[in-house]
């Protein structure tokens, strides 16, 4: 008799496959169907005891602890009606054998979850060579948390924590064998499905310094842009000290002799004017490090001499004053703001873009009145080069006010 073919998906997300073709096990993802299949089939070959699926399925079900034992016996004789209906052929899943639960001897079933546990588990014993193939095996099985749907439960936050330290550790692994042997795009490319799958893990840092050792400094900075804009937008943080270190790093390449790139290469990896301070009637467009770094040099040096400095924070908004949201709206938006600042203010002054739909303003030696009139007169080009419907709110920040943006 041919074996049902199994292969359960728990990376990233749920999913069933019977003999290549995918089985839904009813509509709620974070059934106790799923519960019972993800726990049994990750078990590996000596399956799991009645007690401890028992207390792990039912752990937040306070109703059903009374009687455990009859609880899941009918949620396996169920789980039979429900898998043969959905396609697995005599719902023959589970068994039990020696009082532990297995899968079922006449199916044959393999889980992401196992192969990326075993390709990391022995891989760490394996030759450079061989633990490199293995750690890539794993790379490319892991999708993301285990079971996402159903972290809320103690035996499976335990578990994605387990596979989220292994992939952790594949990751940085494969990244310094790409680094060593020069395959600057292939490190590149693990950093930035890392950081697809997981993007507050500073992913990205690895991400931008794979460019900046391939010299493509334009891509390494916009990347770091990106960075900056998701972690001051969605986690209301400025640049960790890894972030400003990559950010240095790539300054310190970009700019030097050696990172210096010859005419023959064209303007693929120029920085081009925007970044190296424009015009010379411009005032200085830099990335946030380069502001905060500014902010503090020139706030100490012109308190010596009785002046001020201030920040200006301009958002953009639509006509009632209220935040644009619709993205594509946004960044025309926020394209005009530049070029109003670029046309509005002082050769001294810098800014910085702060967020999706914010600029960071730096004036020198100027008042609260005047920093007002500069809000008024940017408001004003804002008005001509993208309708007078545009609006432009401010407000005059200290350093430490960004920190609780």
């Amino acid at each position: 008799m041919k074996k049902t073919i199994i292969f359960i998906k728990t990376l990233g997300g749920f999913e069933i496959e019977c003999n290549g073709k995918k089985i839904v096990l009813g509509r709620n993802k974070g059934s106790k169907y799923i519960q019972l299949v993800a726990r049994v089939c990750t078990a590996g070959e000596d399956g799991v005891a009645k007690e401890e699926l028992q207390e792990d399925i039912y752990s937040d079900d306070l109703s059903e602890k009374s009687n455990l034992n009859n609880s899941l016996n009918n949620l396996i004789y169920q789980f039979k009606k429900v898998a043969e209906k959905a396609g697995l052929p005599g719902g023959k899943l589970i068994a039990i054998s020696g009082g532990r639960y297995v899968v079922d001897p006449d199916t044959e079933v393999s889980s992401d979850a196992v192969l990326f546990e075993k390709y990391i588990t022995e891989g760490r014993k394996k030759n450079k060579k061989e633990k490199e193939e293995l750690f890539r095996k794993a790379f490319d099985l892991y999708k993301g948390d285990f079971l996402p749907e159903l972290d809320d439960l103690y035996w499976i936050s335990r578990r994605a924590e387990e596979y989220r330290t292994m992939y952790e550790e594949c990751v940085d692994y494969l990244a310094d064998v790409y680094r060593k042997n020069g395959q600057f795009e292939e490190m590149a490319n693990v950093f930035h499905v890392a950081a697809e799958i997981d993007k507050d893990l500073e992913w990205q840092v690895g991400e931008i310094d794979a460019y900046r050792l391939m010299g493509e400094y334009k891509t390494a900075y916009s990347l770091y842009e990106e960075m900056v804009r998701y972690y001051a937008e969605e986690l209301g943080i400025a640049p960790t000290e890894n972030m400003q270190r990559c950010y240095q790093d790539l300054q310190d390449a970009a700019f030097s002799e050696d990172g210096a790139v010859s005419d023959d290469q064209g303007n693929r990896n120029q920085l081009g004017g925007e970044l190296l301070g424009g015009e010379d009637n411009r005032p200085y467009e830099c990335l946030f490090p380069e502001m905060s770094a500014s902010y503090h040099i020139l706030s100490r040096n012109m308190e010596r001499h009785g002046l001020t400095v201030f920040m200006l924070l301009l958002t953009i908004a639509d006509y009632e004053g209220k935040e644009i949201k619709q993205e594509e709206k946004a960044e025309k938006r926020m394209e005009s703001l530049r070029d109003a600042i670029n046309e509005t203010l002082r050769h001294g002054d810098a800014f910085c873009r702060y967020s999706r739909t914010q600029y960071l303003v730096l004036l020198t030696g100027t008042g609260v009145e005047e920093c007002t009139l500069v809000h008024r007169r940017l408001q004003d080009r804002l008005k001509e080069l993208a309708g007078p419907r545009a609006s432009l709110n401010y407000r005059l920040i200290s350093y430490s006010d960004l920190s609780n943006e």
